[in-house]
């Protein structure tokens, strides 16, 4: 029941912020059907994403730190997408093919150092190292300045065509109806070696949960950019509002993840009007003192 009234809350929330986000300050009903509803559904389904997947990595590495953005599965979806960029090919094949290269690297350390802050670790390095070279290619880019780079490393939620923000939509829903059914894999795993004898392992399960959570996620940021913090601190609010179970914690976190991202875009949008900001400086204004709080609880445990 509890569960019901959650979800029920979250919908008439997320129905109150994209009205919000849409009729702010409207002029002119063009500007609503090409520019803030792709916007708004861009926004929405890539927090949706990056909620979901924020409690997939968690539960994975057994670490309450975990995301996409930490451990360098962003970055190297971002880095990616740059070099295709560079080199004239499909960028968003190239942010799937970065997250992955990145996801076999986490991999491969962690069959060395089996302990999840030693990869969390691992993976800020990689995520500070690829940032780096993302700015360098951008400099040496002649169509492309260092303020692009800084924008598509905060990401910038810029308006795309209607058809391809609905399908960027359909593909965050078609993350929930994959990563959901794997919630108990999620669970198994988060309990270590307890979960073992579930028959659940990190070197078959964890690797494919990695895997499918990377090719979401890689797909917004080959279009957005890296968007940090959204990840971390989702399932965090999630586990507040009571649910800790994979199953009802992903709907939750994939909502309450769509609402955050929004928000802060609306909040891009109009705190210096007419600059727009990039999401990801909202975010990690958001996003980094409930990121240390959640430092501080692991600490404390």
């Amino acid at each position: 029941m509890r569960f019901k009234i959650t979800i029920a809350f979250l919908l008439i929330l997320t129905i109150a912020v994209f009205l919000l986000f849409l009729g702010w300050k409207l002029n002119d009903e063009r500007v609503l059907m090409w520019l803030r509803l792709p916007e708004a559904l861009v926004a929405f389904s890539f927090g949706g994403v990056l909620g979901i997947t924020g409690v997939v990595y968690q539960g994975v590495l057994k670490n309450p730190l975990a995301s996409p953005y930490i451990l360098g599965v962003s970055a190297g979806a971002a880095f990616g997408a740059t070099v295709a960029a560079f080199f004239s090919f499909p960028v968003i094949s190239g942010a799937i093919l970065g997250s992955l290269v990145t996801v076999f690297l986490l991999v491969l350390f962690s069959a060395v150092y089996r302990t999840s802050a030693e990869i969390l670790l691992f993976g800020v390095g990689i995520n500070a190292f690829l940032s780096s070279l993302i700015l360098f290619l951008y400099a040496v880019m002649p169509s492309f300045t260092v303020q692009d780079a800084l924008f598509f490393t905060l990401g910038f939620i810029s308006p795309q065509p209607l058809k391809f923000s609905a399908l960027l939509f359909l593909i965050s829903l078609l993350a929930i109806f994959v990563l959901l059914p794997f919630g108990k894999w999620v669970d198994a795993l988060s309990l270590g070696e307890l979960g073992v004898f579930s028959g659940v392992r990190f070197e078959r399960e964890g690797i494919i949960l990695l895997i499918l959570s990377a090719l979401f996620v890689s797909v917004f940021v080959g279009t957005v950019g890296i968007v940090g913090f959204v990840g971390i601190v989702v399932p965090h609010i999630g586990r507040l509002l009571g649910f800790r179970v994979s199953n009802y914690l992903m709907p939750v976190s994939f909502l309450v993840g769509g609402v955050l991202l929004l928000f802060s875009q609306f909040l891009a949008r109009t705190l210096v009007y007419p600059t727009v900001l990039p999401v990801g400086a909202i975010t990690a204004v958001v996003g980094v003192p409930l990121f240390l709080y959640v430092l501080w609880r692991a600490g404390r445990a």
